[in-house]
Order: structure tokens, then C-alpha cells, then sequence
């Protein structure tokens, strides 16, 4: 039986993909170990091809923020590491400042980075007893004792440390990207 048209079209887009999957990976290494400024030695496809990554790691970060409104949320519900959550977001709050983006898409990145410090290593048995912990919640009336979490400030200390070093790292970086791009344009 002869393939299709679409039958043809789908094994062309997936070499593509196929193809643009491991030229991310190549370009990804390179961002890790040098940082955001290697999109500076980019070309135009391969900006475009971080572009799509870093957006399909946002919009997967979304998600997982969606499913999970809780302040304190295990790691493992990462589908990628850290690191690379915070170059996705650096790359697309350059990008929106490049192409001058309103403040809301900056800020809403920003807020996004700052968040990943939620993402805490939980031991499994704290796990257990926060699970317990949501259940009862659901079950009962909230009332003014619901907010604390027993022999969970360990988690919350790490989370207001490290949220506040993200903060001054993305607002360091948004510094630096508003300072080069005024003395660029003079």
C-alpha cells in the first residue's frame, strides 16, 4: 500500500522535530554551560529553535503551577530541572523585552521564576503526612488553624530563602538586559 500525502507530510514533520529536538539539545548544552548570553553567538534559526523550547517548558510550568496551587510543591513534579526552568524563563523575558512586550509579560515571567522556589526535595513520609493533611482540610471547615503546617517550616524556610535569591537574581538580570539595550539604542 502506498503512503499518503499526510502519511508522507507527518514522516517529514517528525524528522523535523526529530531534527530541531537534538539541535535544541546541542544549543541547550551550550546555554547551560555559558549561560543566557549564548544567545548572543545565536543565528536567527537557532534563536527560533530555544524560542519553542523555552516556550514549551513554560507552558508545561504553567501547568504543573495550575495542578498545584499549594506554596510547598515536591520537586519531582518537575518535568525538567531547574536550571533549565530558569533559562526558558530568562530567554522569554528577554525576548519580551526585546520586542518591548508590555510590563505584564515581564512581571508575569519574573513571578513564574521566583516560584520555582516552591519546588522544595520532600522526604516521602512528610509526604504522607501532607496528603493526610490535604484530606482533612478537604474534609473539615477551614478555620484559623488550617494554614499551619506542623513539622513543615523546615520546607517553608527553604522556600523564603530561596525565593528571595531567585528574586534577586531575575531582578539583577532585568537590570543588566534594560541596561544594554539603553546603550545600545543611543
Amino acid at each position: 500500500m502506498e503512503p499518503s500525502k499526510n502519511d508522507k507530510k507527518q514522516f517529514v514533520n517528525s524528522n523535523t522535530k526529530a531534527s530541531s529536538s537534538s539541535e535544541a539539545g546541542v544549543l541547550l548544552k551550550k546555554l547551560r554551560k555559558t549561560g543566557i548570553i549564548a544567545i548572543l553567538n545565536m543565528n536567527k534559526k537557532s534563536q527560533m529553535i530555544m524560542s519553542n523550547w523555552a516556550h514549551d517548558i513554560v507552558n508545561q510550568y504553567n501547568a504543573v503551577l495550575k495542578k498545584n496551587p499549594m506554596k510547598l510543591k515536591n520537586i519531582t513534579e518537575l518535568p525538567f530541572s531547574k536550571m533549565d526552568a530558569k533559562l526558558a524563563i530568562k530567554f522569554l523575558i528577554l525576548g519580551s523585552v526585546e520586542k518591548g512586550l508590555d510590563d505584564n509579560t515581564a512581571s508575569n515571567l519574573r513571578d513564574k521564576f521566583i516560584s520555582l522556589g516552591s519546588f522544595q526535595s520532600i522526604d516521602q513520609k512528610d509526604i504522607v503526612k501532607l496528603m493526610k493533611y490535604i484530606r482533612d482540610i478537604k474534609e473539615k471547615s477551614m478555620d484559623a488553624n488550617t494554614f499551619s503546617l506542623p513539622g513543615f517550616n523546615k520546607y517553608m524556610d527553604l522556600i523564603i530563602s530561596e525565593q528571595k535569591a531567585l528574586l534577586e537574581e531575575i531582578n539583577s538580570f532585568i537590570e543588566d538586559i534594560i541596561k544594554i539595550k539603553k546603550k545600545t539604542e543611543l
